[in-house]
């Protein structure tokens, strides 16, 4: 598009909106601003101002923390035309190639290893064609992945101190039957999330059980690739994008445990509203408030008292 079209477009539109927009996708957004704008210019002005003059200029989550999010949600909704343009605005957010490509990785665990796979191609396509496939392949770990230099005796002290002795034991029991290191990671990232689901997958499948905490909490969770706080969110992210309650839930609370405050786990729901609509957002934000006052920290969210 030439300059004269988005002069035209920055005063039909407002300047600080089209340069937001240039600014956050430089290579797609004019044409996205075009094409609604030659059907309905009403509703591209309004389009506009709640996205790109609005939720996408308020800067609550760093640029970076954003697009990965809605990179994964696009991934979750198999909304792959989305999910392709926006890689290389994560890149201009200052995400490596490395980060994209785990957080394509880590949605395995909620959206399968097919849409996944799918994903993570798309992604080596792209950087291959911007030149950066070489960050991706030269940044490999190693075959044991971050597991190299963990040891028991120095993450056992940095668990949660256990609620009772039943559950002491009970963890211990799991330490000797799983594993240390899948356990390990569970209590550091999820004590909150109690014992029911091992304790029944250990009566009925416990082959399943081993399966299960190997792959995500033995080697997806301490890949490190991405701090806990970006990944946390990222997961917040795809169970609103999914609407599972339940594990939306957990990931608000791990994400506050993580060090993300309040308001950027608001921000990241507030942020969904352009991609999954307003019945899932409302529906998380009451969440988040009840969680915040399980927690002892009701009211933190409030800019009026």
């Amino acid at each position: 598009m030439n300059q004269d079209r988005i002069e035209h477009f920055k005063k039909k539109y407002g300047e600080a909106i089209i340069a937001n927009g240039l600014r956050l996708r430089p290579d797609d957004f004019m044409e996205e601003v075009e094409w609604r704008d030659a059907v309905d210019q009403h509703y591209t002005k309004i389009w506009l101002e709640f996205t790109y003059g609005g939720l996408y200029a308020r800067r609550v989550l760093d640029e970076r923390t954003r697009v990965l999010v809605a990179i994964a949600q696009f991934l979750t909704l198999n909304e792959m035309e989305e999910f392709e343009q926006l890689l290389p605005c994560a890149l201009n957010a200052g995400a490596t190639p490395r980060e994209v490509l785990e957080v394509i990785l880590q949605s395995t665990v909620y959206v399968g290893y097919v849409k996944a796979g799918r994903g993570a191609k798309i992604c080596i396509r792209v950087m291959k064609e911007l030149g950066r496939l070489h960050e991706i392949t030269d940044s490999q770990l190693p075959m044991d992945g971050a597991n190299g230099g963990r040891s028991l005796a120095a993450e056992r002290p940095k668990w949660p101190k256990a609620e009772s002795e039943e559950v002491a034991a009970l963890r211990e029991k799991f330490v000797e039957k799983y594993g240390w290191g899948s356990m390990s990671t569970r209590l550091r990232l999820q004590a909150h999330q109690g014992y029911e689901t091992l304790k029944s997958f250990d009566r009925i499948d416990p082959h399943y059980l081993q399966l299960w905490l190997d792959f995500i909490y033995g080697n997806m969770y301490t890949r490190g690739i991405l701090d806990d706080r970006t990944r946390l969110l990222m997961m917040v992210g795809i169970c609103l994008a999914a609407n599972e309650p339940v594990q939306l839930e957990n990931h608000l609370r791990g994400s506050l445990m993580q060090g993300a405050t309040p308001r950027e786990v608001l921000e990241v729901i507030l942020n969904s509203t352009a991609i999954v609509g307003m019945p899932t957002t409302i529906m998380t934000r009451r969440m988040l408030e009840k969680v915040l006052e399980e927690d002892g920290r009701g009211g933190e969210l409030d800019l009026v008292k």
